[in-house]
């Protein structure tokens, strides 16, 4: 199995092992280089010297190569400290054995175990040192080796080899106790550290991910209304917005900032996006007044909502009065029209009397035509749907429009497939063409071309389009074209898109208006299609 590569931890320490390996073999390196030039000559000691130093520096090499590539297998910690001990071994022989100054090199192995293995291992290492030193000692002693000896050193004598072995190894346990009392000690705050680092670091990520999942936008501004930080959903509604919120950003510009806690609006691209807006102050831990946090949230949907809700309760109202009108204008209205054609009939008025009877049987008739369509828009009749040619459909009710006008102010265009077929209410439908077509042509004095287009989409919904060449409309009579009592000319009585309008959300569907002032009008209605109309249908039975 392949070793697993050091953690980042043990690749620190063997990182600064490394260092201060280096760092000593400099010194030394310098130190005998210095030595040699007061001797002179280049004598045999130092040639192993020099040539042991070299491997070490080529040991440290490899170490730090593997270290960088990250080869665990030539990493193993042990090696380091037992490769230390050979090489401060070497240049104690070198330098004369037991009574060697390179002895001091051991201490140094010691505590660099105890960095990389801790406490036992800075135990092992003074025992492996003791035991070299130890013989290397005994072996001098005996005359088993003769050390080479480029310094000036004492004979070696029984009483002082004794106690310049026992000063060694206890001073090698005694700084192997304290480095790896002291090694333990750094690598429990070091683990304590981390953890810590750990826990800031998810608390952190903790704050992120709530920030950033809030459907709120959220920014953080300095004292000079700049952006410090910014979520997700604040650049994406600004974004919507037309704006691109950088880093640095002055967003005293675009919001108000000096009144904090109050809620405001503020519209953008021209009232298309609105966003509804508040500011907190921002304080450090000694509460000192550091910027402001700016909150915001996209409203434009909101008051969408709003102005529906405000328009289904006019509808409401209308409604209310619906039944009460019915009662006390369209029977008076029926008794007049009656009576005044009694009158004509049983007297010979004179023309100017006939005129006047004229008058009256007209503006009566145009009265109870508002208030049949004020009532189809207040209280229309439930869809008795069932399967419709649209195309058949168009034709006839286009043929018996046009027998209530001039033939040259209306023309037909049928541009409905033949095949198309939908389900719907064909009084309801007839109606909603009927008002269409008739407020093109009022609309349109002059004559105009209505073409009626429709089409099957993807998603089982049926499209009609009903397009004239008339005078379009203005940007504000667009926006409140189906708004009742509301009417772009002069006579109008404001119900006959309020009714189309009525009629569409009663077969289930929607309608648009597309339309400027010179290109004519466009009205796109969408349609429940076979499929789907069965299956409102079904649902609207089983709630019954």
């Amino acid at each position: 199995m392949e070793p697993s590569a050091p953690d980042p931890g043990s690749r620190s320490r063997l990182q600064g092992y490394l260092v201060g390996r280096s760092t000593v073999l400099i010194a030394l390196l310098l130190l005998g280089s210095v030595f040699q030039a007061q001797k002179g000559g280049f004598a045999l000691p130092f040639a192993w010297f020099f040539a042991g130093t070299a491997a070490a520096f080529g040991f440290t090499l490899v170490s730090a190569l593997a270290l960088r590539r990250r080869q665990p297998g030539t990493l193993a910690p042990v090696l380091q400290p037992a490769w230390d001990v050979a090489y401060a071994t070497v240049l104690v022989y070198l330098s004369g054995g037991v009574f060697s100054p390179f002895a001091s090199l051991y201490p140094l192995a010691i505590i660099g175990a105890a960095i990389l293995l801790s406490r036992r291992g800075a135990l092992l290492v003074a025992a492996a040192s003791s035991l070299a030193y130890g013989v290397l000692s005994d072996l001098q002693f005996y005359g088993l080796v003769t050390p080479l000896n480029p310094f000036p050193l004492p004979e070696t004598e029984g009483t002082k080899l004794l106690v310049q072995l026992a000063f060694n190894i206890g001073a090698f346990f005694a700084v192997a106790l304290l480095s790896g009392y002291l090694a333990e000690e750094v690598r429990r705050t070091g683990e304590k550290l981390e953890a810590a680092e750990a826990e800031v670091l998810n608390v952190e990520h903790l704050k992120d991910s709530i920030l950033h999942c809030l459907g709120s936008g959220l920014v953080a501004l300095d004292g000079a209304g700049c952006e410090l930080f910014h979520n997700q959903a604040a650049e994406a509604q600004l974004r919507r917005a037309g704006l691109t919120l950088v880093p640095g950003m002055d967003c005293s510009e675009l919001f108000a900032l000096d009144r904090p806690g109050e809620r405001r609006e503020k519209s953008l691209r021209d009232g298309e996006v609105i966003l509804g807006y508040s500011t907190s102050p921002l304080l450090d831990r000694d509460g000192t007044w550091r910027g402001d946090i700016l909150i915001f949230q996209d409203l434009t949907e909101v008051k969408r909502l709003e102005h529906d809700l405000q328009r289904a309760d006019r509808l409401a109202a209308v409604g209310r009065l619906a039944a009460g009108l019915a009662h006390e204008i369209r029977n008076p209205l029926a008794s007049l029209s009656g009576s005044v054609e009694v009158l004509r009939e049983s007297a010979e008025p004179d023309p100017e009397s006939s005129a006047l009877f004229q008058i009256v049987l007209r503006e009566t008739q145009r009265l109870n035509r508002l208030v049949t369509n004020f009532l189809h828009y207040a209280r229309p009749e439930s869809a008795d749907r069932q399967i419709l040619s649209l195309h058949e459909l168009v034709a006839e009710t286009g043929f018996f429009f046009s027998q209530g006008v001039e033939a040259s102010r209306f023309r037909l265009v049928n541009e409905v497939p033949p095949d198309l077929c939908l389900s719907a209410d064909r009084g309801q439908l007839e109606q909603l063409l009927f008002n269409l077509f008739r407020n093109s042509v009022e609309a349109a004095p002059q004559g105009v071309t209505v073409t009626v287009a429709a089409r099957e989409q993807p998603d089982g919904w049926t499209e009609v389009w009903v397009r004239d060449d008339g005078p379009g409309m203005s940007e504000e009579t667009q926006r409140r074209a189906f708004e009742p009592f509301f009417s772009g000319r002069d006579g109008g009585t404001g119900l006959g898109l309020a009714t189309v309008h009525r009629v569409v959300e009663n077969l289930e569907g929607t309608i648009s208006l597309r339309a400027s002032p010179g290109e004519g009008a466009e009205f796109r209605v969408r349609i429940p299609g076979l499929a789907d109309a069965g299956q409102s249908g079904r649902a609207g039975e089983s709630d019954g």
